[in-house]
């Protein structure tokens, strides 16, 4: 790998080194690789400060920059994991070149180099690896008691050390580098081993399986596939992918019957799994606590530790760490969404929480690490706009599985390494920093006081992050605007492909609603959201839906309360509709009352009106229809002071293309409103002449 940064060091003085096409532009294409037109900037890979593609040309300035840093740090990589990792974070947005000094599209420098050095180091045979943990989503949504439910964004982080505890695991059984991971991510990860080492890889797939097994009562599980094939084969990637995808749902689908005589052979006792379940947890407490400010994750032999704050894997510790100059690294640790430090196993991750200091109300400089640290859900809906309500959004990438199992153009490993990467880049890494912003969903719409820290934005918590996926839980408002936000920067990182849709639904809440129900109606509204359909005359697919407010009263299979992105709000392209839902909502803010704030909206107009919308927007082919229109216009009373405002909004809703965005607006109004007893307050405050 040495080679490998000189080379690269060079290629960055010599002037000709170009930004990474963006492969996702050329996601759904027939007939050979083109270079995509959109390019990322020359630039480092910095998991929590986004990079997006800019006009072709734009990054040249760059490249001298990238080279000075880089040999700046070139001498600081003494090991052949501390140059993978260098070369990921300075080659990572490089295009590669092929031997005679053309651009290889779709393909960073970064992984056309780690994967030559990996199939250099297995020779003419390579076995190829493809592992998956099993029983993910039930584990993670088990959360019931209060110390799970403190836990829960702990348990996701659980499962993603898992499944880099494998990793790392068959790394070293091998004896290779991290060049050897093609793909790590959404539970699962690809190798690409030495034939010598299949006997160990498999002996080692018992072992951890039967580990989990007897620590999760069976509740998780590791499935793992193998191939050998020739180098040639690995390296066009293709056939091998569906070989290895078909092989693993067998493994999963009877990963459980070699355990069925030892299930019924032992005389288990429910109150040692549930002395075992609240030990978890009860560490998970702990350990969450520490994870939102950690930098790194120390590891420890499991027989050397004592105290609070670690989580065992097998003969493993690990405890969240946060590192200072006056603090000596371990020499053992990952580092968190972040390249920086060379000789530690980077790992990306989702992890942005709201902390209890940061919460307005709660604002307490003393407030450490520990049990606490992190906001419960009753303190994330205090902080909801009008209604206090929590919302749990899901949300992931429409038909990926299916361009990583042979549908990108000219497909090999080098690109399926390099996208897989790229998604894993967006979900893992930049999602905290989308979750991070801190604009309102609409200018003039009131929100809960920013925190001072820099880091924190949006009021939510990130459960799980991952693979094509993304799941997180918070006050309503904040979430409706996450998901706009994080729409927009697929969109935008993606290169602006229509074709790429990200579905998503999310089911809004009391605090103390279930977990597991709430992630069900969730899943519920991702699938309606799935089903959303084109708009006449438009070439594009169907998906890339939205549905944004499902609520507890709501059917989960209404194929109405699902939209497009496009329809829903501006995304920035062409696919955007002419009126959408957001710039409809915007005309009926513009006449909210001046005291409106935090604890709620409330329009200058009765609200008889807005229920009359309501059964309008309801009586789709009623012949009564547009005649209720009229007359809930009619008998309306023109708010006073606002007569420019109250006009425009009458010639938009008698426009039928406003009539199908009305739902919706209806309902974000109807959750922003204030609470019932701010209400009937407000009501006494008026007739005692502004005094309770």
């Amino acid at each position: 790998m040495e080679q490998s940064l000189q080379k690269l060091l060079e290629h960055l003085r010599s002037g000709a080194a170009r930004g990474l096409d963006v492969i996702f532009q050329r996601l759904g294409d027939q007939g050979p690789y083109k270079v995509a037109q959109t390019r990322y900037p020359l630039a480092e890979v910095v998991p929590l400060h986004p990079t997006f593609p800019q006009a072709s040309g734009a990054e040249l300035h760059s490249a001298p920059a990238l080279a000075a840093a880089l040999k700046a740090l070139i001498s600081e990589s003494h090991t052949p994991d501390a140059q993978v990792t260098l070369l990921e974070r300075f080659g990572g947005f490089v295009a590669a070149r092929d031997a005679a000094g053309q651009e290889v599209g779709g393909v960073s420098w970064f992984d056309q180099a780690r994967l030559k050095a990996a199939l250099d180091a297995c020779g003419e045979q390579v076995l190829v690896v493809r592992a998956d943990l099993s029983g993910i989503q039930d584990f993670i949504y088990q959360a019931e008691s209060e110390q799970a439910l403190k836990s829960l964004r702990a348990r996701s982080f659980y499962l993603e050390l898992l499944a880099v505890h494998a990793l790392r695991c068959l790394l070293t059984l091998a004896q290779v580098t991290r060049a050897h991971a093609i793909s790590l991510g959404g539970g699962g990860f690809q190798l690409f081993l030495p034939v010598a080492a299949l006997s160990a890889v498999k002996t080692y797939q018992e072992q951890f399986d039967d580990w989990l097994w007897t620590a999760h009562q069976g509740a998780l599980g590791f499935s793992l596939a193998t191939a050998v094939v020739s180098r040639a084969e690995a390296a066009s990637g293709g056939a091998v992918q569906r070989v290895l995808s078909a092989e693993l749902g067998q493994q999963k689908a009877r990963r459980r019957s070699n355990k069925l005589q030892q299930l019924f052979a032992e005389v288990s006792s429910p109150i040692k799994r549930r002395e075992k379940e609240d030990h978890l947890n009860s560490a998970l407490v702990t350990f969450g606590g520490r994870l939102p400010r950690a930098t790194h994750i120390e590891l420890r032999e499991a027989a050397s530790v004592s105290g609070e704050g670690w989580v065992i894997i097998e003969d493993t510790a690990y405890r969240p760490l946060r590192w200072s100059p006056a603090t000596p690294l371990p020499p053992e640790r990952l580092a968190l969404n972040s390249f920086d430090d060379l000789d530690a196993f980077p790992m990306l991750t989702g992890n942005y929480v709201t902390r209890v200091r940061d919460v307005p109300q709660i604002i307490d400089e003393e407030q450490t690490e520990g049990t606490t640290s992190v906001a419960t859900h009753e303190q994330l809906t205090a902080l909801a706009l009008g209604q206090p309500r929590l919302a749990l959004y899901r949300c992931d990438a429409d038909n990926m599985g299916q361009f990583f199992s042979g549908g990108i153009p000219s497909h090999d490993s080098a690109r399926y390494a390099t996208l897989s990467r790229l998604m894993g880049l967006f979900f893992q890494g930049y999602v905290n920093a989308i979750c991070a912003q801190r604009e309102p969903l609409l200018p003039g719409i009131p929100q809960a006081e920013r925190s001072a820290s820099e880091i924190q934005g949006r009021y939510l918590n990130v459960i799980y992050s991952g693979g094509d996926d993304a799941v997180v839980v918070g006050a309503w408002n904040e979430v409706l605007t996450f998901a706009v936000d994080l729409r927009r920067a697929y969109r935008q990182f993606t290169g602006g492909n229509e074709k790429l849709g990200l579905s998503g639904g999310a089911f809004i809440a009391k605090a103390k609603y279930p977990l597991r129900r709430m992630a069900e109606r969730a899943h519920e509204a991702e699938t309606l959201a799935k089903q959303a359909r084109r708009t006449k005359g438009s070439s594009l697919p169907d998906k890339d839906g939205f549905v944004p407010f499902l609520t507890m009263d709501a059917p989960g299979d209404d194929p109405k309360a699902a939209v497009r992105w496009s329809v829903f709000a501006p995304l920035g392209d062409s696919g955007d509709a002419a009126e959408n839902t957001l710039k409809i909502l915007s005309a009926f803010l513009a006449l909210k009352q001046d005291s409106s704030s935090l604890s709620g909206v409330e329009l200058s107009t009765k609200r008889a009106f807005l229920w009359k919308l309501q059964a309008f927007a309801e009586r789709e082919g009623d012949a009564w229809r547009l005649p209720l229109l009229h007359y809930a216009l009619a008998r309306a009373t023109p708010p006073a002071g606002q007569a420019k405002e109250w006009q425009a909004l009458q010639r938009l809703l008698l426009q039928s293309t406003t009539w199908d965005h009305l739902s919706h607006v209806l309902g974000f109004l109807h959750l922003a409103r204030p609470a019932a007893q701010d209400r009937a307050a407000d009501d006494v405050r008026q007739k005692n002449g502004g005094h309770i």
